[in-house]
């Protein structure tokens, strides 16, 4: 936790009153849109992750990727110092790995730049004990980057062709974890957009959700604070769903807690 300022200040750190700042992982248009050299190239993401963070009382801030070694650390941890948590966002493309079992390239082959930048967010967030969501591509982020594993094909009916507010299939929360606990529930409706899946959790997570079909759709840490990464898009659905919005509210919250300075 950081040392209590006044107010806000590069060094981190904020008032009672201050809204927590979240950062949000952009994605590079040359990764995915396949510009670059003299064109102009872009950092964006998607709307409604700033949507959501905004009318969760949170004000979310764009994190450009930094692909420059030499400086990649010491931006990570500027940025880090700036914010109250970190919000990995999803997005990227398998390079057409949709067909049956063929092996799908790793996240590192699909967008090479943005893995390496998110590997040092996720591991300085961690060192900080900052609250940190991953939703879909972030979700496999923080499952590989900590020590788990994405299985090697791809899976079957989990990318939906309907609008990303509706919901294709459903989800078992397991009693007793803090999913479960937070979002009262132990069933709710998700929408699916992924064609990898999750083979094995890192050392000091459970998963906290299982798909109908058996695919690892949420877990959580046991050991590290808030630390979740679900592999549906609450985001999108924000608007129509309570448990969506509520999985959205709690992250911020827990940004703001991290935020505040200690209680004298």
């Amino acid at each position: 936790m950081r040392a209590p300022t006044e107010g806000f200040s590069r060094a981190g750190g904020c008032d009672a009153g201050r809204k927590p700042r979240i950062g949000v992982s952009c994605v590079r248009s040359a990764e995915t849109w396949g510009c670059g050299g003299d064109l102009e190239e872009f950092h964006y993401v998607g709307r409604r992750y700033v949507d959501a963070v905004r009318k969760s009382g949170g004000i979310p801030l764009l994190l450009p990727v930094v692909e420059e070694e030499p400086v990649l650390a010491s931006a990570v941890e500027e940025m880090t110092e700036a914010v109250d948590g970190l919000l990995l966002s999803g997005g990227g493309d398998v390079g057409g790995g949709t067909k049956g079992r063929r092996m799908a390239p790793t996240l590192f082959e699909q967008q090479p730049a943005r893995y390496l930048f998110e590997r040092e967010l996720l591991l300085c967030a961690r060192r900080k004990g900052m609250p940190v969501l991953g939703i879909c591509r972030g979700f496999q982020m923080i499952v590989e980057v900590l020590g788990g594993r994405l299985a090697p094909g791809t899976v079957k009916g989990h990318r939906q062709l309907e609008a990303g507010d509706r919901a294709s299939h459903g989800l078992v929360l397991y009693r007793g974890t803090e999913a479960n606990r937070v979002l009262e529930t132990e069933r709710m409706r998700v929408n699916s957009f992924h064609v990898q899946s999750v083979a094995a959790v890192p050392e000091g997570f459970v998963v906290s959700g299982l798909s109908d079909d058996g695919v690892i759709e949420f877990i959580e840490s046991s050991s590290a604070g808030f630390l979740w990464g679900v592999q549906f898009h609450p985001e999108e659905m924000y608007d129509v769903d309570e448990k969506a919005r509520r999985l959205i509210d709690a992250f911020v919250e827990k940004a703001g807690a991290y935020g505040r300075p200690p209680s004298s």
